[in-house]
């Protein structure tokens, strides 16, 4: 079994499980020696865990089916057995974009979620040229959710909007420069530029669709062949600290351990008022109260479902990158996204595991519950995972 493992992670709220896996020993619990390496952007991810730099990484959720698929540049094929949570994201746009709102199309800002209507009517009445927006990767939620968002508020993708991937760390910067009217991206980057004045969030991801997949732990097919025992090990110790980091009491005495500088390197205050549900659209107004914002475990949200798989594609078939009937790559969503493993983990660890290996079809606008989960595991330990 091999122990001694790098880990890269990009710094964003949402990789705490990791950090929280190093910094309160559950790594160790497993007898793994973990180094973990932040990194610059999503492509370095890719990169680094492709050729063997890395033994695993922090991923966007798309990103170990793109590989798979080999849409990606590399083609490598990559699997994910757990995932590092729900939600966690949002569109921001600049003040200036949005002070132009509230001033000449008050009428569009009535919508909850808001819509990109008002966006749209400023730019063909008032800019009358196309925007710029930052998003962090080609495959990522936050690329689909953006293009989404858009549409339905009447945009012409092709001709009226241009999407520049850049790092997340780098969209407050460039918000400020004036290089982009907005973007979309993970925490802490959206309260970052509200609480310096450069943005207003217009919708977060929650506020786009309720408890949708966002980050994954990835490794390549290759390396979890050969490590199958340390998969398994690293797999439990992620779920132990996700369970660990969901529990309110725990998030804001861990924040501060995020926010130093081998970690995330952001003032503390960026990152308190979002782990504990409370979040800022806009700097001259109060916090919302968004409990689920971050979900780290409740809601069965570490499961590597296969229908995350599903809407993927469909998400990869409406952005113009697969081209071939979805019936045609469903035989790859099995080896992308091990549930055989995590339920393997989660009997390890005496925690409840899913019986189905994909979520029923139907909307989820609400919290859901898994119904169907192992009979085995007692009530005490399920309610840990379940709410």
């Amino acid at each position: 079994m091999k122990t001694a493992l790098r880990i890269g992670f990009l710094p964003l709220t949402d990789c705490a499980i990791l950090i929280a896996a190093q910094e309160r020993g559950f790594f160790e619990k497993q007898g793994l020696q973990v180094e973990l390496q932040r990194e610059v952007s999503w492509a370095n991810i890719r990169d680094r865990v492709a050729f063997g730099e890395l033994d695993a990484a922090h991923m966007l959720a798309p990103m170990p089916l793109a590989a798979t698929l080999g849409i990606d540049g590399l083609g490598i094929p990559m699997q994910t057995a757990v995932s590092l949570g729900l939600n966690g994201s949002a569109i921001t746009l600049s003040n200036n974009l949005m002070a132009s709102i509230h001033k000449q199309f008050p009428e569009y800002l009535q919508s909850t979620p808001l819509r990109a209507t008002g966006l749209k009517a400023l730019q063909t009445q008032t800019l009358k040229r196309r925007l710029v927006l930052g998003c962090v990767y080609p495959f990522s939620q936050h690329y689909y959710l953006l293009r989404a968002w858009l549409q339905d508020g009447g945009f012409d993708l092709a001709t009226e909007i241009d999407i520049r991937i850049m790092p997340p760390s780098h969209m407050v910067q460039a918000l400020e420069a004036g290089h982009i009217d907005g973007f979309c991206a993970g925490e802490p980057w959206n309260q970052i530029a509200v609480q310096t004045g450069m943005g207003c969030v217009a919708a977060t991801s929650y506020d786009l669709i309720h408890n949708g997949p966002d980050k994954v732990l990835g490794v390549t097919n290759t390396w979890a062949a050969a490590h199958p025992d340390t998969h398994l090990a690293l797999v439990s110790a992620v779920l132990e600290a996700a369970i660990w980091l969901d529990d309110a009491r725990n998030r804001l005495l861990f924040a501060e351990t995020l926010a130093k500088p081998q970690y995330l390197d952001v003032p503390l205050l960026s990152l308190c008022a979002p782990l504990q549900g409370y979040y800022r659209y806009a700097l001259e107004e109060p916090e919302r109260y968004v409990p689920d914002f971050h979900v780290f475990a409740r809601y069965a949200a570490n499961v590597p479902w296969q229908s995350h798989g599903e809407y993927f594609l469909q998400c990869m078939q409406a952005a113009g990158q697969w081209h071939v009937p979805i019936e045609q790559a469903r035989e790859a969503l099995a080896p992308v996204y091990r549930v055989d493993l995590y339920r393997e983990a989660a009997q390890s660890l005496g925690l409840a595991y899913p019986l189905k290996d994909a979520l029923p079809a139907g909307e989820y606008n609400a919290p859901w519950v898994l119904q169907e989960a192992s009979q085995k595991i007692a009530m005490g330990a399920l309610t840990q995972v379940l709410k």
